[in-house]
């Protein structure tokens, strides 16, 4: 009876052993069936990504097939490397889309990411600026770019004020609660990141919002772009993608506090109350008063391309057939 059982143990094992065994190969066929692609960030990590990692976690890039590789960004600027081919799809913004459509880089906008632009001018309460005006004679700290200037001087003049008595310094990469202590009065930022993280330190800020104000200003920001010779020889892929990528975002849209929790379980380092109420901030912002995420207005990138233009960014307007396509969103 003893041998009997020794035998049915043995056999139970092995065969358990073997049930293991085909599992680990067909999770391994699975993932070598599995096309990886590639999404070249603009930034560190942060909730305007946020229905990448919910796409990621859930399952929903691998139920396309697709096993997506997040990139973080490098010094080459992630338009010029999805236009090489390096990156199969990028996060860029309308004046960067507009800088390489004018310099004949082939990339195409594919879907926004927010509808509306959610960037501001901030200052700290404490430094006394009331007004548009009262920006003369103060420290800016940007990142350098020829839109900084030419966004603060076309609402400078707007508003009867002399952009050339603002002090224009370079910070880079240096978040606005830190610049601000000592070494610059006033930031260009977005409402749902950094201006909220100077809202939940308890520092009190004022803003003025350019796309609030003037409607050429405003426009889907940040954007996901690919370039034309991927939509030309690979479109199922592109297909694939955003339909994962737009299930991502509408969970994010209806499910915050859930997506903001995936999204922590992924990137740990971040702080989890300022990627908790940036999640909920954005929800209703993702698509704004749009039937569908990630639609591309027309009429908003024509409206800025021509502002583009008049101050002097890019010298024609391009057809914005040619760089927007709203046809791979699901």
């Amino acid at each position: 009876m003893k041998q009997i059982f020794k035998i049915v143990l043995v056999f139970f094992f092995n065969y358990l052993f073997i049930l293991n065994a085909y599992a680990v190969i067909k999770q391994h066929d699975y993932h070598d069936e599995l096309k990886t692609v590639t999404l070249l960030l603009d930034w560190k990590p942060n909730t305007n990504h946020l229905g990448f990692y919910v796409a990621k976690s859930k399952g929903y890039y691998n139920d396309e097939g697709i096993q997506i590789k997040i990139l973080n960004p490098s010094q080459t600027t992630g338009t010029a490397l999805v236009g090489t081919g390096k990156a199969d799809f990028g996060i860029s913004y309308a004046n960067n889309l507009l800088y390489a459509r004018n310099a004949n880089v082939p990339i195409v906008a594919i879907a926004g990411i927010i509808q509306n632009d959610t960037s501001c001018f901030v200052w700290r309460k404490s430094s006394l600026i009331k007004n548009v005006k009262d920006l003369e004679g103060k420290r800016y700290g940007g990142w350098g770019s020829p839109e900084e200037n030419a966004t603060l001087k076309f609402i400078m003049q707007k508003n009867g004020a002399d952009f050339s008595k603002i002090k224009i310094m370079t910070t880079g990469t240096q978040d606005f609660l830190p610049a601000t202590l000592k070494n610059v009065d006033f930031t260009w930022e977005y409402k749902g990141w950094n201006i909220l993280a100077a809202e939940l330190n308890h520092v009190l800020v004022d803003t003025y919002c350019p796309s609030e104000h003037f409607s050429e200003l405003n426009k889907p920001s940040p954007l996901i772009i690919t370039s034309e010779n991927r939509i030309k020889n690979n479109p199922e892929l592109i297909k694939k993608f955003m339909k994962a990528t737009s299930l991502g975002y509408e969970f994010a849209i209806h499910h915050p506090e859930e997506a903001a929790k995936l999204f922590i379980k992924q990137v740990p380092e971040l702080d989890t109350k300022l990627v908790s109420a940036s999640a909920k901030f954005l929800a209703p912002l993702y698509k704004a008063d749009s039937k569908k995420w990630g639609n591309l207005n027309e009429k908003k990138f024509e409206n800025y391309a021509n502002w583009m233009q008049k101050v002097e960014l890019i010298d024609k307007v391009p057809n914005t057939k040619n760089y927007i396509n709203n046809s791979f969103i699901p």
